[in-house]
């Protein structure tokens, strides 16, 4: 038999020439001649209620064909509103305007009048927390998570319970609360207060991990149309195809049978647009009172008020080591930020917790930690939920007791790593596979870390040179979702990709799985993505968890087009169906050698149909799969062969998780405070790699973005107003070309297989991150001999160091 081996290799990719040659279509590439353009009022404050809004001249304005209101739109059905009374951001849209082309759209808007009662704001989460403070809701000022139906990723729901915390008797003096108050959040496992009493070393330290806009070259935009018929169609700019479809038909009110959601390319999202958005409710809403589509075009600086954010994490940090620097105890108060419209930050907290668990592997632990909200953009995952920010926020308080211990840091990083079906997470769930020391060890040989070490420390010119490593880990795969794939009777197989195309090409790496499994030749597998309708179900596309999750999925479709291509041999040539093979886009009788091809077995089963053509869905299936991939099937019904496939609790034994382990050198100016990323290695444990250029370019570009999270990229608010400071891209600054790493950036995979992943793999996206990022905090610190406690670490922030004494000249 032959075996084409296609894991593990390059290919060019299905969307490859689109994007280099311009055909590739984004959601604001879509026009139509009777297409109206869509603006919106926006509140010129963090906190504020319309107590009227007069649309009278704009809807006299020629030109203007509709005119909406948070009047005319239903409540929100996922906690954040389409168009608010109350908006509890600034930027945030109370109407909205339809007009023949954007400039009358922009003057409309300008001709509405609005009424506005000014409210209390707050924009600093452990302000919120101070008696008498104001609550950034009028419900309470933290989520409860009680209530809250938000995925472990934060990744949707429903309308979160709301409470009101407030920390009576702390002392707010210091960088965090002291004698702290309530937390909604608690995890232990041992006892706590006797790992310290075995440590020989115990250091403390508070850091904050700053909350960060997540800014992708394309910002949202979104084309609806409302049929006369009810049917809504939208084009949208998205990572996600299932979760958004379905979150979307929830927006407007519509079952998901009602609605198509189409999203060939994405402009990048990062999380952001890893579900549904409120805002693509405005274009469908203007649509429903003229019959005619209408899209709406995100501005840049819209885009920082729309846009999702990463969620700020203050950590209070204790760490106790023993004489082999062991951890023996971690204790950890925190405290995150949902911004206004999500109670993601107790994702965040539980996201940062589980990492830490899995990274470190404490003896004991104690972590404790409150959500809040604040008026400023919504907090959400950003390449992860609180992961990267738990990074960056520990990384340098076990630096610090690893050289008070006297170890090298990089000692105990190995002394603590987990080992395979180690705990993670509150409930100590083994993981399935983990190689955290063995990536640490091969970025140690990348970067010639003996080297490195030596030099840390020392002095040239105004340059004084650190080296600094850390670790990440994110859950990267889940079951219970679909797989669909379709044997033409040309002979090609088409796999119907439930998977968003958010640009790492593992929508396409999961068809690779596919041909290997199926034996047959990649230049006849096709690989459809981009529209509901055709669509398998799928969890969204963030989590790391496509190669994952879509793999194991469509692997499983795939093994039962392959015994329905045998049976239909049978059928056809004779014999049982064991008797035979498939290769080479034939089915082969293993001992006369008789065969027919792939095309002539699809005919077969449409004249078959049945179970073949999915005109009966299977017994084991009938319960089982969604709506929605029956529905992406309907049209293959007598085309060809139809085989689905469901992961279940049976095809998973433990918690997926993929690590990074990075480390880096930097060099820090004295006299300009500019710190320079020298070199970086970033090795990951992601199980088999799937397509090696594609794993490249994700750990490449998570360093790249974890460098910028460090030293460059940050929300910025005006306390005494709530207003945003630096919507500007220029002003937000994240790390263009010049600020790559000055040397080499030496990235690497481990390779070791996971035991449940499809063909052994895991993902790769997030960990890479936070990874890079608490590195460059951790080179920084050993560089100057001092703590940031606050990021980013800006030039400013280092003259200010060196300035007061803290820096040893």
């Amino acid at each position: 038999m032959s075996n084409h081996n296609y894991v593990g290799t390059d290919f060019e990719v299905p969307d490859g020439r689109a994007k280099v040659t311009g055909e590739a279509k984004y959601a604001d590439d879509y026009q139509f001649d009777n297409l109206l353009h869509a603006k919106t009022v926006k509140s010129p404050y963090a906190h504020a209620r319309a107590r009227s809004i007069d649309t009278s001249a704009a809807e006299s304005m020629s030109g203007v064909q509709a005119v909406i209101t948070h009047e005319d739109v239903p409540d929100a059905a996922v906690g954040q509103p389409v168009l608010a009374e109350e908006p509890l951001t600034f930027g945030y849209p109370v109407a909205a305007v339809a007009a023949d082309d954007e400039y009358t759209a922009a003057a409309a808007v300008e001709a509405v009048e609005v009424d506005w009662e000014v409210l209390d704001h707050v924009v600093d989460p452990i302000e919120t927390l101070k008696p008498g403070s104001p609550n950034a809701r009028p419900e309470g000022n933290a989520p409860t998570g009680e209530a809250g139906g938000e995925s472990a990723e934060g990744q949707g729901g429903s309308d979160a319970a709301f409470d009101t915390i407030k920390w009576d008797d702390a002392d707010f003096s210091g960088d965090f609360p002291e004698d702290p108050g309530e937390f909604t959040m608690e995890w232990n496992w041992g006892d706590v207060s006797e790992g310290f009493e075995n440590a020989e070393t115990i250091y403390e330290d508070t850091v904050s991990a700053h909350p960060q806009p997540t800014n992708p070259m394309e910002p949202r935009s979104t084309v609806a149309e409302w049929g006369t018929d009810g049917h809504v169609t939208f084009w949208g700019s998205s990572q996600s195809i299932s979760m958004t479809h379905t979150g979307v038909a929830g927006i407007i009110g519509k079952s998901p049978g009602d609605v198509t959601f189409i999203s060939n390319f994405c402009g990048g999202g990062f999380g952001s647009k890893g579900t549904a958005y409120p805002q693509m409710g405005v274009p469908a809403f203007l649509s429903r009172e003229v019959n005619r589509p209408v899209k709406i075009r995100g501005t840049r600086r819209e885009e920082f008020h729309w846009g999702n954010g990463r969620s700020t994490f203050i950590a209070k940090t204790r760490v106790g080591l023993d004489s082999e620097g062991t951890i023996t105890a971690m204790e950890i108060e925190a405290i995150g930020d949902s911004g206004a419209y999500s109670a993601d930050a107790l994702s965040t907290l539980s996201s940062g917790f589980n990492s830490l668990t899995q990274c470190w592997q404490p003896e004991t632990l104690r972590f404790r930690g409150v959500g809040v909200f604040t008026n400023t953009p919504k907090r959400w995952p950003q390449r992860g939920p609180g992961q990267n920010q738990a990074a960056l926020a520990v990384t340098q308080v076990i630096d610090e007791a690893a050289k008070q211990a006297g170890f090298d840091p990089l000692d105990v990083c190995l002394q603590n790593a987990p080992e395979n079906r180690g705990p993670a997470g509150a409930e100590r769930i083994p993981m399935t596979s983990a190689y955290l020391g063995e990536a640490y060890e091969l970025a140690a040989d990348a970067i010639n870390y003996e080297e490195k070490r030596a030099r840390s420390g020392t002095r040239e010119g105004s340059k004084v040179y650190g080296v600094g490593m850390a670790s990440a880990s994110h859950a990267s795969g889940y079951i219970g979702f679909d797989g669909l794939v379709v044997v033409h009777t040309d002979g090609t197989v088409e796999v119907r990709q439930g998977a968003g195309n958010l640009g790492t090409e593992s929508f396409a790496a999961v068809a690779r799985m596919v041909a290997d499994t199926m034996h047959a030749d990649w230049d006849n597998v096709e690989v459809s993505w981009g529209s509901s309708d055709k669509s398998s179900f799928t969890l969204g596309q963030f989590s790391s968890n496509t190669t994952f999750t879509e793999g194991l999925a469509n692997v499983k479709a795939a093994e039962t087009a392959v015994q329905y291509l045998k049976e239909l041999a049978a059928q056809e040539l004779g014999g049982t169906a064991d008797a035979y093979t498939v290769e080479n886009h034939e089915v082969v009788h293993g001992q006369s050698g008789e065969s027919i091809t792939f095309a002539e077995a699809a005919q077969a089963a449409v004249d078959a149909g049945g179970k073949y053509t999915a005109e009966e869905i299977p017994e084991q299936y009938q319960e089982s799969l969604v709506p929605l991939t029956i529905a992406a099937a309907s049209d293959a019904v007598g085309q060809g062969l139809v085989a689905f496939g469901k992961t279940t609790g049976e095809d998973l034994d433990g918690f997926v998780t993929s690590f990074a382990g990075a480390i880096a050198e930097v060099s820090v100016d004295l006299e300009t405070g500019k710190v320079v990323v020298e070199e970086m290695a970033n090795y990951n444990d992601s199980g088999t790699v799937i397509h090696p250029e594609s794993f490249k370019a994700q750990v490449e570009g998570g360093a790249i973005q974890g460098i910028g999270y460090t030293l460059y990229e940050q929300y910025r608010h005006d306390e005494g107003t709530g207003i945003p400071v630096n919507t500007d891209l220029y002003k937000n600054n994240p790390p263009s070309i010049h600020d790559y790493v000055a040397g080499d950036l030496h990235v690497g995979a481990v390779g070791e297989p996971d035991p449940f992943g499809p063909f052994g793999a895991k993902g790769v996206g997030e960990p890479p991150y936070g990874a890079a990022s608490g590195a460059v905090a951790a080179a920084v610190k050993d560089a100057l001999g001092v703590t940031f406690n606050t990021f980013p670490v800006t030039p400013g922030k280092v003259l200010a160091k060196v300035r007061s004494g803290e820096v040893e000249l």
